[in-house]
């Protein structure tokens, strides 16, 4: 089990998710040693995450291996200004992490390499691995009918999409064996989606209200068959043996702990039908709106 996980970091010193989450630096490094007694060596972080990456940058002293990601790019940019724009961004994600490569660099926004320069965009990753600032490129997606698109035109090594209790289009649509079969590793993300799956439906936020029966569903079972939705969340992924790595989010030493701790559900649990299609209740960006 530990050797799939990968550290998140969304919520290193800025709040994150539904329950605003925020991990402060003294706990951060508390979490690092944790991680790496349990011989977890992977972290997963962006640009975007506020200042991740340099407080990764302070602690990590080239102990874990970085997989980080490149923002959308700007929105009037000049076609001739991509690839200098994308290697400055690339750059300073290196200084700020103090390391010299990445183990894995994505694009955040999978959507622009189906715009008028997304082969631009794509030579600017490609690049840097052929000049040896990243073991891999890839993609981080929320959409699976952008990602059918995208490999018809381009070549990666490596996706991170979304899977959950609650969102299972990575399996229930055959991606999962899809990528497997083109050699392309596969890391799942929002394994508890953001939190949801670790509340009571009555501490659900307004705007997710819909997911409410879903919830009560999701608890009566768990009560039924005497587990944790700590448990169970982290199993269900876990039984999908063809993924190579998870992405755990976390609050902070403890529950890192407890995650480490679990022992496994083998294949030998039935779930009620929980899977969700409306997009707007699965997909985190819809929750903004």
């Amino acid at each position: 089990m530990k050797n799939k996980i990968i550290l998140g970091s969304a919520n290193f010193d800025q709040i994150y998710g539904i329950k605003k989450n925020f991990i402060k630096k003294s706990e951060i490094k508390k979490l690092f040693d944790l991680a790496l007694k349990n011989k977890i060596k992977t972290i997963d972080t962006s640009p975007l995450y506020n200042k991740s990456e340099k407080i990764i940058g302070l602690l990590n002293n080239n102990r874990f291996k970085i997989i980080s990601k490149i923002p959308k790019h700007p929105k009037n940019i000049k076609r001739e200004d991509i690839k200098k724009w994308l290697k400055q961004q690339v750059m300073t994600s290196l200084r700020n992490l103090k390391i010299k490569k990445f183990e894995c660099l994505l694009l955040h926004n999978a959507n622009s390499l189906l715009y008028k320069n997304g082969d631009e965009i794509y030579k600017g990753i490609r690049n840097m691995k052929i000049n040896g600032f990243t073991s891999k490129i890839g993609v981080s997606i929320y959409d699976f009918n952008v990602l059918d698109k995208i490999l018809k035109k381009f070549k990666f090594n490596l996706i991170q999409a979304p899977f959950n209790i609650l969102d299972q289009r990575l399996v229930e649509k055959g991606w999962l064996k899809k990528l497997k079969k083109r050699k392309i590793e596969v890391h799942a993300r929002s394994i508890f989606l953001q939190g949801i799956l670790l509340l009571k439906h009555n501490q659900l936020p307004k705007k997710l209200i819909k997911l409410s029966k879903k919830l009560v569903m999701w608890e009566n079972w768990l009560k039924k068959n005497k587990f944790s939705s700590l448990q169970v969340c982290l199993s269900f992924v876990l039984n999908q043996r063809q993924l190579d790595g998870i992405v755990v989010g976390y609050n902070n030493t403890n529950q890192l702990n407890q995650i480490l701790k679990l022992k496994q559900i083998k294949n030998n649990f039935s779930l009620p039908n929980l899977n969700i299609k409306d997009k707007k209740l699965i997909d985190p960006r819809e929750w903004l709106n």
